[in-house]
């Protein structure tokens, strides 16, 4: 009885002193810093794909499109939507407005997007860098590939698509 508990303790010793942890059946889509902040802006409806979370703002809609941006819909008749916009945020999961300013979550940033009374610009009037922790897998597994260490420079995960050759 002793050999065996003495064999289990060096079996699960081994494990913990391995290099193996499970990695995650997604890899990041990663965007330059750059490149995320100029990218948010006002552009013609488009179809949804992944909507999230609604905000309702009389008469309006904004339904967030996962990771994508935040669809704009006209509802004064109710039985007659109308798409108005889709503001462009990468890596947006949440949205909250206050009179005319949106705040939304820009991947790690947390900004402020001013939007004219007729729904036809809109403008970052404020950005908190790495306000936020970055965005994990959807399966909650690392991809050891892509830590700080390992990737561009100024390189921001904005969203994960799923890892065909792990499936």
């Amino acid at each position: 009885m002793h050999i065996t508990k003495y064999l289990l303790l060096l079996a699960t010793a081994v494990l913990l002193c391995s290099d193996y942890y499970p990695v995650s059946g997604y890899v990041p889509v990663l965007m330059d810093r750059t490149e995320m902040e100029l990218a948010v802006k006002l552009e013609p409806p488009r179809p949804m794909i992944d909507p999230g979370k609604i905000y309702y703002k009389d008469p309006y809609l904004f339904i967030v499109e996962k990771h994508k941006g935040v669809h704009i819909i006209e509802n004064s008749n109710p039985a007659n939507p109308e798409k108005i916009g889709f503001i462009h945020i990468d890596g947006v999961r949440d949205i909250a407005i206050k009179n005319d300013v949106m705040f939304a979550d820009n991947a790690v940033d947390l900004i402020a997007v001013q939007i004219n009374a007729s729904y036809t610009s809109v403008s970052v009037t404020k950005r908190l860098e790495n306000y936020f922790p970055e965005m994990e897998s959807p399966d909650g597994w690392g991809f050891p590939a892509y830590v700080y260490e390992n990737r561009p420079a100024n390189s921001i995960i904005v969203d994960w698509k799923t890892n065909n050759s792990n499936r």
